[in-house]
């Protein structure tokens, strides 16, 4: 940008410029403007560390995809403030970071060893029922990432849950407590309800057409036609770049030999066992030769025909495998101490070793399967190579252009045209897109919307930022065309005002009857010969139920947070049925759950989830005060 002021500005232009920029530099300060274009800023700093925008939004991604996987077809994006959950995000983002400190400081660890074990389980990463090296690095590399920073996640996960654990086991949960919450948990209460219909006192209701006007007089600002814009927009995806990019045969060859040895040859896995004589390594050195000729006998033995199993069974003093004829089960290179690895390692299948010496002792070894170590032709994965070189190169190509595009789009604020000439994009223009978004195009992304309607976009009629709408897609507008609300004729709404007005008459005089019949109720009279008085009240008396009964959920709420009614009283309450419906509910009778029936099995089970319900408060307060004392900076205009 300065050289184009630069080449363009001569004269008093140039020095005007010069002044205003020296003039900025001093109110703002340098750092902010030799920051590279682009780059992502700080949206929060927890004790002097940055957390940026990408930390921010991967895990509003994920909760989103939380909520949509949740609710499935019942979520709707307008019910969601996307300001809040970014806010939840960064929450979450700020109380990982607090808990990671806490663990460091701490000094929790998890081993390398213990790590392989835990990313070897994760079925994600298996074929045929096997962890599988290849496929970890595929899935690795399509999600952008190394294997050190897929490991440093799963170790701080662990952690985390460790540190969970932690907190969790040392909650307590006195008997007396579990037998509280069996007692309310299994509660049962004698429900009886008066539904007043909504529907059938609406067809009583009339409204003249004064107080239709009058409404529509007082109330104008609430009948606006939807405010609407037209949006000029350049997209940038990465999935269209593919086919810009060409991989070459040497190139994907070079890549089959970097990863030959790891990527494309099967683990190899010995099936093993041995028999073992313990011997200390300072042992003197008549008990050193008293144990190899032991041994040495006991490999005649095996040598002449006798079972391995059954003398490792009589004679190996590791006890935690001599029960299973000296089975150490399937191992890969790394397992064991190397002294013993070197030589598992290099016997053939039923070979019997000759006697070897570790810390432990003296060994015998024998392996009885050995699988894998298979090498994958190149043939067989070039597709593969050539796909991953070709997502790569797209990677950094994408990296470049959305790079650029930012750039571009902050050097030329009040236009696109430049940046869709230097990168070839097409430039587009939208539907129509209100305040409530659009059912498609990119309307329909909460982004885009917000960005929209932002005072920079809509009044200043500037570019907006670069838009992440997802993983690999960006979207930048600016205005097009502007459709401000305008006053709705009332010919237009009458019909929306009419009902509406009825709908509220009908729940006014819903109320009224409700409260009318909760004072008669409490004053002793008949419910049956209630619901018989008026015909838009209709009774259910289903007796004792408890939560998860099939009576309506508004229902049991109301009846559940009712107090207990002492013999001979009824207690009341209102519920909201929908629909315009309400019920006033009767409670007669409370009759607390039984704890004897509960069998120790669940009953335990009951406990640990109290326990951890207990355990994550406890947690919370960890947050709680570790938030407290520590240094936390949000930056809301960033966020």
């Amino acid at each position: 940008m300065l050289l184009a002021i630069r080449e363009r500005a001569k004269g008093i232009v140039a020095w005007v410029v010069i002044i205003l920029i020296a003039a900025a530099f001093a109110a703002f300060g340098l750092a902010n403007y030799m920051e590279p274009a682009g780059s992502p800023r700080a949206v929060a700093t927890v004790d002097g560390t940055d957390i940026s925008p990408d930390e921010v939004n991967r895990v509003y991604r994920q909760q989103r995809a939380e909520l949509e996987e949740m609710l499935g077809d019942r979520f709707d994006p307008s019910l969601f403030s996307e300001e809040e959950l970014r806010r939840d995000a960064l929450d979450r983002v700020i109380e990982e970071r607090l808990l990671a400190e806490f663990i460091d400081k701490h000094k929790l660890r998890l081993s390398d060893g213990d790590l392989a074990v835990v990313i070897r389980s994760q079925e994600v990463f298996h074929e045929n029922g096997r962890f599988s090296s290849e496929r970890y690095q595929q899935l690795l590399q399509a999600n952008r990432l190394s294997s050190s920073q897929y490991e440093r996640q799963v170790r701080r996960g662990v952690l985390m849950d460790q540190l969970r654990g932690a907190i969790s086991d040392t909650a307590l949960v006195p008997d007396q407590e579990l037998d509280r919450l069996l007692a309310l948990q299994n509660q049962e209460r004698d429900l009886a309800y008066l539904r007043i219909s909504g529907e059938r006192l609406l067809e009583g209701v009339e409204i003249d057409d004064d107080a239709v006007r009058g409404h529509y007089e007082a109330n104008q600002d609430n009948y606006l036609s939807d405010e609407r814009v037209r949006l000029g927009y350049l997209e940038l995806r990465e999935d269209q770049l593919l086919t810009d990019v060409e991989v070459d045969e040497e190139e994907v060859r070079a890549r089959y030999e970097q990863f030959r040895d790891t990527r494309f040859t099967e683990t190899e896995t010995r099936e093993v066992r041995h028999i073992l004589l313990n011997v200390d390594a300072d042992a003197d050195s008549d008990t050193v030769e008293g144990a190899r000729e032991r041994l040495e006998g006991i490999r005649q033995r095996i040598a002449d025909g006798e079972s391995f199993a059954e003398l490792a069974e009589e004679y190996s003093e590791d006890s935690g495998t001599a029960g299973q004829g000296g089975d150490l089960g399937e191992l890969e290179a790394g397992d064991l101490h190397e002294d013993f690895d070197a030589v598992a390692f290099e016997l053939d299948e039923g070979e019997l070793s000759d006697l070897v010496r570790t810390p432990f002792g003296f060994h015998l070894i024998e392996v009885t399967a050995i699988r894998g170590g298979e090498t994958r032709d190149f043939d067989e994965v070039r597709d593969t190579l050539a796909r991953e070189l070709a997502e790569e190169r797209v990677g950094n190509l994408f990296f470049e252009q959305s790079s650029l595009l930012d750039e571009l789009i902050f050097d030329w604020p009040d236009s696109l045209e430049p940046a869709a000439e230097e990168l070839g994009l097409e430039l587009r223009t939208s539907d129509w897109v209100t305040r409530d978004g659009a059912e498609d195009g990119i309307g329909a992304h909460s982004a885009v919307v917000e960005a929209a309607f932002s005072d920079d976009v809509l009044e200043a009629r500037q570019n907006s930022e670069l838009l992440e709408i997802d993983d690999g897609h960006y979207i930048v507008v600016r205005i097009d065309e502007h459709e401000p609300p305008e006053q709705l004729a009332f010919e237009e709404v009458e019909g929306e005002i009419r009902e509406q007005l009825k709908r509220r008459a009908a729940m006014d005089e819903a109320r009224e009857l409700a409260d009318s019949l909760r004072q008669r109720l409490q004053d002793g009279e008949d419910p049956e010969s209630l619901a018989d008085e008026y015909d838009v009240v209709r009774l259910d008396a289903p007796g004792f139920v408890d939560r998860d009964s099939g009576a309506p959920w508004s229902v049991l709420e109301a009846a559940f947070t009712l107090e207990r009614p002492v013999e001979g009283e009824v207690r009341t309450g209102l519920a909201e049925m929908g629909g315009g419906d309400l019920a006033v509910v009767m409670v007669r009778a409370v009759r607390d759950g039984e704890t004897e029936d509960l069998d120790a099995e669940d009953r335990d089970r009951l406990k640990d989830q109290l326990r951890m319900a207990y355990g994550d408060d406890a947690l919370l307060g960890l947050v709680r005060s570790l938030r407290a004392e520590a240094d936390i900076e949000i930056f809301e205009d960033r966020l």
